[in-house]
């Protein structure tokens, strides 16, 4: 209120204009001006104010004239916990009353507007400027940011650097605009891939450089750490931001994200939890990350559910489709789904991520897989020869190209490009090596096939792994150690039939096939 009775009419116009311009927003609950004024002047507890309107979020201010200045306050507070989400103090000359006001006014507003926006879709901003306007450019930025595509990705850079330019010491908007180069990197929008992730490392050390205690700079340094294919310094940089921040939701994911580059995500998928219990009006990066982990553990059952719902939330995000199929077809593989049309779905999914980014070699890779346990053969191998074109030195698709080579009996040619994946790093810790070991297998080196598989499943829990393992070591003549991988596979899958993995299991030679079924055989599966 103003200290001068007299000029009541101006708090009162300002508090009414908010709440017109607020009650506009749809998505919002907003008590009319009369209600809200009946606790104009009183001292009251916000949680009064939260249980007796039954809303949520409270802005309460002040407004005060004298000499030809007027000072306006504005926080914004989450009345259910009572914590201060935002504030702003302006001080501004009374050159013309009404002007100042709708200035004031649509600042307030549109940050406000984009502040809840962003708590609604479950992600956090922090204020850490004072500057305002730096804030609101911040704020879009986020806005952006979270729609992940290409053109939003580049409008939430240009958020970045116009919040910057107004504070440069804005080190919260330095480390997100390093997130965009990284998101930038990561699906290949760029013409020079290994230099936008190496602005991505740039722009996280200068943001450190502004603030070291920034969670959100050393997770990123850490996420670009795991792309470097340094695991130590990514996952020691993840620890230092959550070290610093125990209770900020995105350093966990973000580690999530790192341990399951780092071959670990049963460790991941704790993280993530550990995230959504802190901020459980998760955004979509949450389920896509909790989901990618879980696919890996495993569990795909539950990585569809959650890629569905992030898909559901955001159809655009490309790495939920990627992910979506190939939960699919190892659901599939593994004979965790009788739904005939599971490998239907999966094509849906990995055709999405291909119309989503063409450009990016991960795509690709898992068209093929699909198309490999569709049994198509041809289209698998050009679209290994695709993603091979688009990253050369990924060994993801030099394995997986050797796995569908052994399986339509061309042996040497695999065996060359399981040599050529092994000279090469994989996107993910030894994920390349499951295919590697099928290689060998197929291409009648069972021998050479055993390290690799079982290092695989130092990291990875897919079923397919352990079955493969068995029908080597009965190939052998080890048939105690045949016996356990294949006491493995009914763990996983107690239901698990011979005669459902001979009509799944692609491999084109009819001879071949029985073979290997006579293999599992003598492993003691029935």
């Amino acid at each position: 209120m103003s200290d001068d009775p007299k000029q009541e009419y101006f708090s009162d116009g300002i508090t009414e204009d908010i709440t017109s311009d607020l009650s506009r927003i749809a998505s919002l609950f907003v008590i009319a001006r009369n209600s809200a004024f009946t606790y104009k002047g009183k001292a009251v507890k916000v949680q009064d104010v939260s249980r007796e309107m039954g809303v949520r979020y409270v802005l309460e201010g002040s407004v005060r004239k004298a000499d030809k200045q007027v000072r306006i306050t504005a926080q914004l507070i989450d009345a259910t916990t009572g914590e201060h989400l935002w504030s702003q103090r302006y001080d501004r000359p009374l050159t013309d009353i009404f002007a100042l006001q709708d200035e004031i006014v649509q600042k307030i507003v549109t940050t406000l507007k984009l502040q809840l926006a962003l708590q609604e879709q479950g992600v956090l901003a922090r204020k850490t400027t004072n500057n305002l306007e730096a804030y609101d450019y911040y704020l879009r930025g986020m806005e952006s940011y979270e729609r992940r595509t290409k053109e939003a990705n580049l409008q939430a850079r240009q958020m970045y650097e116009r919040a910057v330019a107004l504070d440069p010491a804005y080190a919260e908007a330095y480390a997100r605009q390093g997130y965009t180069y990284y998101v930038e990197w990561f699906f290949r929008w760029s013409t020079n891939p290994p230099q936008t992730l190496e602005r991505a490392f740039e722009v996280a050390q200068q943001a450190l450089a502004l603030d070291d205690s920034l969670p959100a700079a050393h997770s990123l340094l850490g996420t670009v750490y795991a792309q470097k294919k340094q695991y130590d310094q990514a996952i020691a940089e993840g620890e230092r931001a959550i070290a610093l921040d125990p209770n900020n939701a995105d350093s966990y994911q973000r580690q999530a994200d790192v341990l399951s580059f780092s071959g670990k995500p049963e460790e991941a998928v704790r993280l993530v939890e550990q995230a959504m219990r802190l901020n459980p009006r998760y955004p979509v990066l949450y389920l896509v990350a909790v989901g990618w982990a879980y696919t890996m553990s495993g569990r795909h059952a539950e990585a569809i559910t959650a890629l569905k719902a992030a898909l559901l939330r955001n159809p655009n995000y490309f790495a939920a489709s990627f992910w979506l199929a190939g939960s699919y077809v190892w659901q599939w593989a593994s004979q965790l789904s009788l739904d005939p049309q599971t490998l239907e779905r999966g094509l849906e999914a990995a055709q999405r991520a291909v119309a989503l980014n063409d450009s990016y070699w991960v795509a690709h890779w898992f068209l093929g897989f699909v198309y490999l346990h569709q049994q198509r053969y041809d289209q698998a191998l050009l679209e290994m020869e695709r993603a091979i074109a688009l990253e050369p030195n990924e060994a993801g698709s030099h394995a997986l190209r050797a796995e569908v080579l052994s399986r339509v009996g061309r042996s040497e040619e695999a065996l060359g490009a399981a040599e050529k994946a092994l000279r090469l790093k994989p996107i993910m810790v030894d994920v390349h090596l499951h295919y590697i070991g099928t290689a060998y297998y197929l291409a009648g080196k069972p021998e050479e096939a055993i390290t690799p598989l079982k290092q695989f499943l130092t990291h990875y829990s897919i079923l397919g792994a352990h079955l493969t393992l068995a029908a080597v070591y009965s190939e052998l003549g080890k048939e105690a150690e045949a016996r356990a991988e294949a006491a493995e596979v009914l763990r996983l899958n107690p239901k698990f039939s011979l005669e459902v993995h001979k009509e799944r299991t692609p491999i084109k030679d009819p001879a071949m096939l029985e073979w290997h079924i006579a293999a599992l055989r003598k492993a003691g599966l029935r």
